[in-house]
């Protein structure tokens, strides 16, 4: 039986169940994170992992100069009759472009190539209002006069706040958080009735780690609620 090097003998031994059996003895390469359609992160998000098993001597690659990995763990040695089980710090530069990007961590070992991969947005992660149209957009009724947005944060320098001269008609609610620590935020704002039948638009601006996120507020007049 080989035996545990580096992790909890509770998580080898399912590894270990797992592996194929190769000239009497259980030899295997398995990343364990990420799996399956790798890693999603987003724009501010710039701490990940990499774990992954093996009986084999290892190396690592990187495809992307956005993605790093300490150089003192890009390599290692399993001696015979052990396996390793281990996690690396992954980081990552914050996405400061106009575009998701992708990038790949190659594991290899046994002479063999696995690959993992991981995708991140070029911004915030706003749980409301959902993305669509390639844009966060709250829509209100013209005689709602509460809602909320959801968002989270991974950086302690995060503002909210309206883009532009404040709009008379909505305002964040008193004491809304509009800075603040790394975390997962609900912040509520009122609006005035419309009585009018124009639609109306403002825009809050999220930031955070030098990230720009929008987040549209649009009040519906009543001719279009009456239609």
């Amino acid at each position: 039986m080989k035996k545990v090097l580096g992790f909890s003998v509770a998580l080898a031994a399912v590894l270990f169940a797992a592996c194929d059996n190769k000239e009497n003895s259980y030899n295997f390469a398995q990343i364990i994170y990420p799996s399956g359609y790798g890693s999603v992160l987003y724009a501010d998000q710039t701490v990940d992992s990499l774990r992954f098993a093996t009986t084999y001597d290892w190396s690592l690659s990187v495809s992307e100069g956005w993605i790093h990995v300490d150089a003192d763990s890009m390599s290692g040695t399993v001696p015979q009759g052990y396996f390793m089980v281990k996690r690396l710090d992954v980081d990552l530069d914050v996405n400061n472009t106009d575009t998701v990007r992708t990038g790949y961590i190659y594991f290899h070992a046994d002479g063999k190539t696995l690959v993992t991969s991981y995708t991140q947005y070029h911004y915030l992660n706003i749980e409301r209002p959902v993305r669509r149209n390639y844009q966060f957009t709250l829509q209100d009724t013209a005689r709602q006069v509460r809602d909320s947005l959801i968002f989270q944060t991974y950086g302690d320098d995060w503002t909210l706040a309206f883009k532009g001269e404040a709009p008379a008609w909505v305002r964040l609610a008193d004491g809304a958080a509009t800075s603040g620590r790394a975390g997962k935020y609900t912040v509520h704002y009122q609006l005035d009735q419309n009585t009018t039948t124009a639609e109306r638009t403002a825009v809050l601006e999220l930031k955070s780690r030098g990230v720009s996120t929008d987040i549209r507020i649009k009040q519906l007049g009543l001719k279009a609620e009456e239609d």
